[in-house]
């Protein structure tokens, strides 16, 4: 079971997104799953920014990925936010901690922040990708 951060999802539908091959690569054969926190800022960026084409790429992605509650781990909900950490990143973060599972995210800055905080996340960490509103 893989968890897919917002990044993630965004890098999975953008069009002409240049790393969707290899994170196809990395999820094959695995559930994808996606927090109840990923999701909602998922669905709203779609809404807001994509176009036609990435909004019914996203819907044919949504239809792949389980959403899950949010439901970080302890030690997750003792991480304080910062400038490059927000409280979302540590809600869906943590949940993949929770879980025991790898959180597949762009967020290379929250990892770090996470790191310097003295706890390390089961993470891959892609290039970021943006919608491109077509």
């Amino acid at each position: 079971m893989l968890n897919l951060d917002t990044s993630t999802g965004i890098a999975f539908i953008s069009e002409n997104s240049p790393v969707r091959a290899q994170l196809r690569q990395y999820v094959q054969g695995q559930q994808m799953v996606m927090t109840q926190t990923a999701f909602n800022e998922l669905t709203n960026i779609v809404q807001s920014i994509a176009g036609s084409l990435e909004q019914a790429r996203a819907s044919r992605f949504l239809q792949r990925v389980a959403v899950i509650r949010d439901h970080p781990s302890v030690r997750s909900l003792n991480l304080q936010t910062t400038r490059n950490l927000g409280a979302n990143d540590i809600i869906i973060l943590g949940t993949g901690d929770q879980l025991s599972i790898t959180t597949m995210t762009a967020d290379a800055k929250a990892v770090r922040a996470i790191s310097g905080q003295g706890v390390d996340f089961s993470v891959y960490v892609h290039p970021p990708c943006r919608l491109r509103g077509n």
